[in-house]
């Protein structure tokens, strides 16, 4: 299929296939637009780039499990890509995720098919997508930049997370782990694997590295 002079290019990058699908389908009957591709995840972005300038609707869930490395790739790997991220919850520690992974902008679980429309024309324009609630959430953050504040980078880790994150750090093995929780070895595994990503870390031994640095404290 070819694209329509003027039309905007879009990928789709969503976990779920049901939500992927509507998600095309509801863009594809608004003028002047083009799904190109759907995505599961960054990898299937990277597999399979669209050519040209385009915009990558993405989901926050499934920029999580990405991971922040693997997301910042795509800015270096997909130049001419202007991400836009969706799905994002109403609070700072979310907005303020989007603008560290370089999203051109975001739109709040609360938005409306009009609202998601309009930031897609919006981002296509080159201009910067924020909603009245996001821009409240972006200058108190720039205002606690300027008063010194330190924000260390959001984990979003669950109260489970947490849990197991502690434990981590005082060196327990998944095996340890499950029998102080009750839990399967292979579901802390599990845990463990989505804890590395969520802090952009590699190994178990970077998460004690990360305690030591002080650049992390511990759970409460």
């Amino acid at each position: 299929m070819e694209q329509e002079p003027g039309s905007i290019l879009l990928g789709v990058v969503h976990a779920s296939r049901v939500i992927r699908d509507s998600t095309v389908a509801m863009l594809a009957v608004q003028p002047a637009m083009r799904v190109a591709r759907a995505y599961a995840t960054a990898v299937d972005v990277m597999t399979e780039p669209i050519s040209g300038p385009h915009i990558l609707l993405y989901d926050l869930a499934t920029a999580r499990q990405d991971g922040p490395s693997r997301l910042m790739g795509l800015h270096a790997r997909l130049p001419q890509a202007r991400l836009l991220m969706f799905n994002v919850m109403d609070d700072d520690q979310a907005i303020i995720e989007c603008v560290r992974v370089g999203a051109s902008g975001c739109v709040l679980q609360d938005a409306t098919v009009e609202d998601l429309v309009a930031a897609i024309r919006s981002v296509a324009r080159g201009t910067p997508h924020s909603s009245p609630r996001v821009i409240t959430s972006l200058f108190s953050y720039v205002a606690g930049l300027q008063a010194g504040e330190d924000r260390g980078p959001p984990s979003n880790l669950t109260p489970r997370e947490e849990q197991i994150l502690q434990f981590l750090a005082e060196g327990l093995s998944n095996k340890e782990i499950a029998q102080q929780l009750r839990l399967r070895p292979q579901t802390v595994k599990n845990y463990v694997h989505l804890i590395l990503q969520k802090l952009d870390l590699r190994s178990r031994l970077d998460v004690i590295k990360l305690f030591r640095s002080g650049r992390r404290s511990p759970p409460s």
